[in-house]
């Protein structure tokens, strides 16, 4: 029943994103600012670490500035700019924080590295907006060679149907749905109660069958995007099934909220970095 929380925080979260990236920039931005308020609040309870309420109020505010940085720069090579500038500012301000608790504090290094590692996490979820908002080019090249070669059409009509969000808006690409809908059917298979030996590579191929079916059914998604977007969301919900049956799971509500919603925000920063490498 523990487990039950993690799963749904992941599957809301990423169906959140999905629907969101129909409406547009804003409202992705506040789902991706809602993830890390939960990542946020629980991050700190997770890790075990003291000054809870001042780390988490650092790793929420890393990933709003990151949010909304990604949201309103008007230069494609801005778009993760912010995030750099919030992870910087992000861990300064957790080490000063350590010295200003002063010497003989209990778990320190405990504290430094959990709220680093939270930070990190909140800021690569400015992913999501940042791929939703980078104009992915699918033209063929000249040569008619390519990336462009892999791209694929749909059962459906591609312009005229936003369907799920896998058309954004104005009928502009959004690979954030297609990422969204790997992490939802890799979570589900992430669920199956059996070892980890089967369901870890089982999670991995299914959150890539489910990213390239998704890029034949709606087409105009690279089948090459497709798969390494759904093997990057099989292999990270994989991790983190796998560190969550090694630990056990979290006590604290908050922090099996946390467990669910990390690998969702940390899979933006992947979103949009292989969106720049398979789309330049």
């Amino acid at each position: 029943m523990n487990y039950l929380h993690v799963a749904l925080a992941a599957l809301l979260g990423a169906a959140a994103l999905a629907a969101a990236s129909w409406f547009g920039v804003a409202p992705l931005t506040l789902v991706v600012c809602a993830l890390c308020a939960v990542v946020a609040l629980g991050w700190p309870q997770l890790m075990g670490v003291t000054a809870r309420k001042s780390l988490s109020a650092v790793i929420m505010a890393a990933g709003v500035v990151a949010a909304v940085g990604a949201a309103v720069v008007t230069q494609v090579e801005a778009l993760f700019f912010w995030s750099s500038v919030a992870l910087a500012f992000g861990v300064m301000v957790v080490f000063v924080i350590q010295v200003l608790r002063g010497a003989g504090r209990p778990h320190r290094l405990e504290s430094t590295l959990g709220a680093c590692a939270g930070v990190v996490i909140t800021t690569t979820a400015a992913g999501w907006v940042a791929g939703l908002r980078y104009p992915a080019g699918l033209a063929e090249a000249e040569n008619g060679i390519g990336l462009g070669s892999l791209r694929v059409r749909g059962f459906f009509p591609y312009e005229d149907w936003g369907v799920l969000g896998v058309t954004g808006p104005g009928g502009e690409l959004s690979v954030v749905a297609l990422a969204a809908f790997a992490l939802m059917v890799g979570t589900v298979a992430a669920c199956i109660p059996a070892r980890d030996a089967l369901v870890l590579p089982l999670t991995i191929a299914v959150a890539a069958a489910a990213a390239v079916v998704t890029a034949l059914v709606w087409g105009e998604l690279t089948l090459l995007f497709a798969a390494a977007v759904g093997l990057a969301a099989g292999v990270l919900l994989a991790s983190f099934r796998r560190f969550l049956f090694l630990q056990g799971a979290p006590e604290q509500l908050l922090s099996r909220l946390a467990v669910g919603a990390a690998p969702v925000a940390a899979m933006g920063a992947i979103v949009y970095f292989t969106e720049r490498l398979l789309f330049a």
